[in-house]
């Protein structure tokens, strides 16, 4: 590939030195490539096929590549088409599961008639996660740290290469909570006078579950060791004061079985120092996959088709389970008593006096403002024109999470 990455080599120079300054990269030379992240699992589901193209790197916006024809086809005559959704990503028209002994082939044609074809790929060995757990590390740069560890024994198997994502969900719970809105009306003069009403709310804003997934690579082989057995794989680190873990915490891992091949395709984009995505466009080089234009062998094609087995396991834990502190929530929702001016409370908990009659004026316009939608904070309690409201983060968590409790999720 003819991109010349000097941003690369620009950026690791100027981290060994304390400078401030933004410098503005762009690309020098660019080769307009397609790029393929194809793997099929011997999971019954709509398989998945992503097709994109390198863009320049002052550009952060991946550019799809839209309008292909995608087939997958196998050695037993069985044909599956393939179909773009909105997010730009192809699934099968048809759930099917990659089966043993049988040899599955990639073949995509793009909207300019371009054709490419993968190599012949067969079904990885099967390989089953013996354990999944979270201990406390007790040494090293980071004590007291969570770690979870994989372990699998594969010494009946001729599975000897893997690759590994999750997905963690955490549980989340406001501190400060109400059932009622504090809603304003009959506004008088932007906010110097208006009646205020509590509301039911018609939905739950107290406790959220917020999910992401892994976006690394990880990886491991058993192919140098005496024994075919994974031992305390370590996939996942939390540190002991993270939020993650302040109420409850769930991990979901899924175990990919690799080919030689594949397995050496990603572990060089790893080494690359790609690890945004499993197949990075703006990569610092070529690596050589098995998918290859039909009708130009020397087009440079960035991706691999994988056939692979996958197991999962889940596992859920509170820090009460491995003998750690609550951490705090992640924003500061303490009011603090001592504090009289309101220049100076914490913004995320505030004490308004609202009385017309012998209130501070002040008070009203700052109620006034932080009930508005633009501030959107909430009720927390009050009497006799006295109330505390909290900020969004602090007493309605779907401001930054979602109410949605996953049909996965055991309390």
């Amino acid at each position: 590939m003819k991109i010349i990455y000097k941003f690369l080599a620009l950026t690791l120079f100027l981290s060994c030195f304390n400078c401030t300054d933004e410098i503005l990269l762009d690309t020098q030379n660019f080769e307009d490539v397609l790029v393929v992240e194809a793997t099929i699992t011997n999971e019954l589901k709509q398989q998945e096929v992503k097709l994109s193209r390198t863009y320049f790197l002052e550009d952060s916006n991946q550019i799809i590549e839209n309008n292909a024809t995608v087939v997958i086809t196998d050695n037993q005559g069985n044909t599956y088409n393939f179909t773009q959704n909105s997010e730009g990503a192809y699934f099968s028209d048809v759930a099917f599961t990659a089966m043993p002994n049988t040899a599955y082939t990639l073949s995509i044609t793009t909207s300019n008639g371009k054709q490419y074809s993968s190599l012949k790929t067969e079904l990885s060995p099967v390989s089953q996660i013996d354990e999944l757990y979270a201990e406390v590390s007790s040494g090293g740069t980071s004590p007291n740290n969570i770690q979870v560890l994989l372990n699998s024994n594969n010494e009946t198997t001729n599975a000897q290469y893997f690759r590994y994502k999750f997905t963690e969900t955490h549980k989340i719970v406001v501190p400060y909570y109400s059932w009622y809105n504090l809603e304003m009306s009959n506004i008088i003069d932007d906010g110097i006078a208006f009646d205020l009403n509590l509301v039911p709310k018609l939905e739950n804003q107290r406790i959220c579950f917020t999910t992401n997934s892994s976006n690394n690579i990880i990886q491991t082989s058993t192919n140098a060791l005496n024994q075919n057995i994974v031992n305390k794989l370590q996939i996942r680190t939390i540190d002991k004061d993270d939020p993650l873990i302040r109420e409850r915490y769930s991990i979901i891992v899924k175990q990919y079985v690799q080919n030689p091949g594949a397995y050496n395709f990603y572990k060089k984009i790893n080494e690359l120092g790609n690890n945004q995505s499993l197949l990075s466009q703006n990569q610092p080089g070529y690596i050589i996959g098995n998918i290859s234009a039909v009708n130009n062998e020397k087009e440079r094609i960035i991706g691999y088709f994988d056939v692979s087995s996958v197991t999962s396991k889940r596992i859920y834990f509170n820090f009460q389970d491995l003998n750690l502190p609550q951490p705090k929530y992640p924003y500061d929702c303490d009011y603090r008593t001592d504090e009289l001016e309101i220049a100076n409370y914490n913004k995320n908990h505030l004490k308004l006096n609202y009385a017309l009659n012998g209130g501070n004026r002040n008070h009203r316009a700052q109620l006034y403002k932080f009930l508005s939608p633009a501030w959107g904070y909430k009720y927390k309690s009050g009497i006799a024109g006295i109330y505390f409201i909290v900020s969004p983060e602090c007493g309605d968590c779907t401001s930054y999470s979602s109410n949605l409790k996953p049909n996965f999720w055991v309390d």
